[in-house]
C-alpha cells in the first residue's frame, strides 16, 4: 500500500473510533444518549423506561395543572399523545410559554410505580402564541 492509502485508512479508523466513543461512551453503554419518545410509547413500554432518563413529548391536558401551595416550582399535571396520558411531577419553575393545551418536552425518569414522570427540565411551546403570529403575517 502506498503511504497516501495508509494515511487515509488510519484517518478512517480514527474517525470511526471517535464516533463510537462519543455514541457509546467510555463504559460501552449508551450513557449520555437520551431516548426521545411520545407519551403513548412510554405508557406502552413503561418497563423499558423504569431505570433510565429519557425525553418525553406530549400535550399538557387541560385542567390538569396543579401547583403545591406555598411552593415555587412544584407542579403536578398530565400530558397526552394519541389518547394515552401520563402523570408528571415537575420540580422547577415552568417556562413562560408553558400552558394547558401546549406542547412540552420533559427530561426525566419514571417513578417506582411507573406511572409518573419525575422531571426538573422542560421546554414548552404555547400554541396560541404561534397561531396568533401566523395570523398576523401578511399573505401574498
Amino acid at each position: 500500500m502506498t503511504k497516501q492509502v495508509m494515511s487515509q485508512v488510519f484517518v478512517g479508523v480514527a474517525l470511526l473510533g471517535a464516533v463510537g466513543f462519543l455514541t457509546l461512551g467510555p463504559t460501552g453503554e449508551t450513557e449520555g444518549v437520551l431516548e426521545y419518545v411520545y407519551v403513548d410509547e412510554v405508557v406502552a413500554r413503561a418497563g423499558d423506561f423504569a431505570s433510565r432518563e429519557f425525553k418525553v413529548h406530549g400535550i399538557v391536558v387541560e385542567g390538569s395543572v396543579r401547583q403545591k401551595k406555598n411552593e415555587s416550582g412544584d407542579y403536578m399535571f398530565e400530558i397526552e399523545h394519541e389518547g394515552k396520558r401520563l402523570k408528571v411531577h415537575y420540580t422547577d419553575m415552568v417556562p413562560d410559554t408553558f400552558a394547558e393545551g401546549g406542547e412540552v418536552v420533559l427530561t426525566g425518569h419514571l417513578n417506582a410505580a411507573g406511572d409518573t414522570v419525575e422531571s426538573s427540565e422542560m421546554s414548552a411551546k404555547c400554541p396560541s402564541k404561534y397561531e396568533e403570529e401566523q395570523r398576523a403575517l401578511p399573505t401574498s
